[in-house]
């Protein structure tokens, strides 16, 4: 039981609950000034393109049955995905704020998104082939990103430190909830779909034309 409660303390770091308002306020303190203002769109679209193939891979096997064939696969491990964005990254900004080895603070946040991955496997949420691949995919995102903000100085200094002190309060408190993102794409499969019923990991088994409500 302790093992496991574990496992649900540390899958939380790849909650969309607590990435997306971390996310947000990284967003609206670098695009508060000139300097840095290109790194916070940047870190938006990071966002929004990470989630969005996400999303797109999970509304395209609920809807229509569309999936990698012979992979246990219904979609990209969103907590993964977005875990291997948002850690990284941060650690970068983090390396700037208290003059870190910047590789050294991004293989940090890489080490706590692969916590994240292992935690999708050991609750048994995802199949290995899904936490591969939304690894993968938000260490793809991530790569872009460090890469188009490399040049020194696009991270501004000032009241950076305070910024991720604050950031802490946050994260414990969203910690305690869960983002209902499979609700939410359910509900935008069925409407696409137009059938009221949707693909599930069962139908994987199943005859494609077996649909599970």
């Amino acid at each position: 039981m302790g093992t496991s409660n574990a496992w649900w303390h540390l899958t939380a770091f790849g909650d969309s609950t607590s990435i997306l308002p971390l996310a947000a306020l990284l967003a609206i303190w670098l695009c508060a000034r000139r300097e840095s203002r290109r790194s916070g769109w940047l870190l938006v679209t990071a966002v929004l393109v990470d989630g969005g193939v996400v999303a797109a891979s999970k509304v395209l096997y609920m809807a229509w049955d569309v999936h990698p064939p012979g992979l246990d696969f219904i979609g990209l491990s969103g907590h993964s995905a977005m875990a291997f964005l948002f850690w990284p990254v941060l650690g970068a900004l983090v390396a700037v704020q208290w003059r870190l080895p910047r590789w050294s603070s991004i293989a940090a946040g890489a080490a706590l998104a692969a916590s994240v991955a292992a935690s999708r496997l050991a609750l048994r949420v995802h199949s290995p082939s899904e936490v591969l691949l939304g690894s993968l995919w938000g260490m793809m995102v991530a790569t872009a990103y460090l890469w188009l903000t490399r040049v020194p100085g696009y991270v501004h200094r000032r009241y950076g430190r305070l910024l991720l002190l604050v950031l802490i309060p946050p994260l414990l408190l969203v910690r305690q909830f869960s983002f209902p993102s499979n609700r939410i794409l359910v509900y935008t499969a069925e409407q696409l779909a137009g059938r009221g019923a949707i693909y599930t990991r069962p139908a994987l088994q199943q005859d494609p034309a077996v649909l599970a409500h």
